[in-house]
């Protein structure tokens, strides 16, 4: 891994694209580039901490109801499976909270998202026949190995993903990722004719939502092909300035929550 951020110099370690990192890497490559290519770690936020604890809490809820045939749900069991999980965070990481927010704070919403979960989400859901399922498509690629993720929730003709966020989530904003999540299923023979967000909003009242969401599997194809085809152009010696170009207009461009903001990104401070 370079320290310096204007170095390009790629060590030759292929990488597996992620059904989240697609997104990413229109909305910013430089700051993709700078992780997935480089190694360089951006500021992980409390916020997507809080989700994953969430998510961890969701997990082991469902494989016990799996191995229990019901949804007698331990909330204890949950609850301590996704504090674990967000304090092994704050452990790894220098969590960046916003303004009021802290570590106990930040603990009390992974607890209200378990809560709504259990109180908003599961009664209208079935028991998954698979939770966090990893699945990955090979690929021959210059800097690719794979397309893989792990899906959260399976059960029938129906994939979902847990989201949180501090409002009612936008399904259109997770098409891309979701249908990468379609793609990878289908690719085990299942056929997928439902995407749902299970989304956990903590608003005053936090509350949870199931929604559907429109699939758009030939643009997300595409979306996938412009960056393998990317990859290829900088693998056969195209200029790395040119092929990954940062977006200030970007609303996570932010020293809040971007490592490389004001400390070498040339889309914010020209170079110098």
């Amino acid at each position: 891994m370079s320290k310096n951020i204007l170095d390009f110099e790629w060590d030759g370690s292929k990488i597996r694209i992620r059904p989240s990192a697609v997104d990413t890497f229109y909305n910013c490559s430089f700051q993709w580039f700078q992780v997935f290519m480089m190694g360089h770690r951006s500021i992980p936020g409390a916020r997507a901490a809080i989700g994953t604890a969430v998510h961890a809490g969701v997990e082991a809820m469902w494989k016990e109801a799996q191995l229990k045939n019901n949804k007698d749900i331990n909330m204890s069991m949950m609850n301590d499976a996704a504090i674990e999980s967000y304090q092994e965070q704050d452990n790894e990481f220098e969590l960046m909270y916003d303004n009021g927010e802290d570590l106990n704070t930040a603990q009390d919403t992974v607890l209200d998202g378990t809560r709504v979960f259990v109180e908003d989400i599961v009664p209208f859901t079935d028991i998954p026949e698979g939770v966090e399922e990893f699945i990955e498509i090979p690929m021959d690629h210059a800097v690719v190995n794979g397309l893989g993720g792990t899906i959260d929730y399976l059960g029938g003709d129906t994939i979902a993903d847990v989201k949180t966020s501090k409002r009612k989530p936008v399904p259109a904003s997770y098409t891309t990722q979701q249908d990468i999540y379609k793609i990878l299923a289908e690719s085990t023979g299942r056929t997928i004719n439902h995407q749902l967000i299970q989304g956990v909003a903590f608003t005053k009242n936090p509350v949870g939502h199931i929604l559907e969401l429109e699939s758009k599997v030939d643009r997300t194809k595409f979306l996938v092909n412009s960056l393998l085809d990317t990859l290829e152009a900088f693998h056969k010696g195209a200029d790395p300035t040119t092929l990954f170009r940062g977006n200030p207009k970007y609303y996570l461009c932010s020293p809040k929550y971007c490592n490389f903001y004001g400390k070498g990104c040339p889309y914010i401070d020209g170079g110098k």
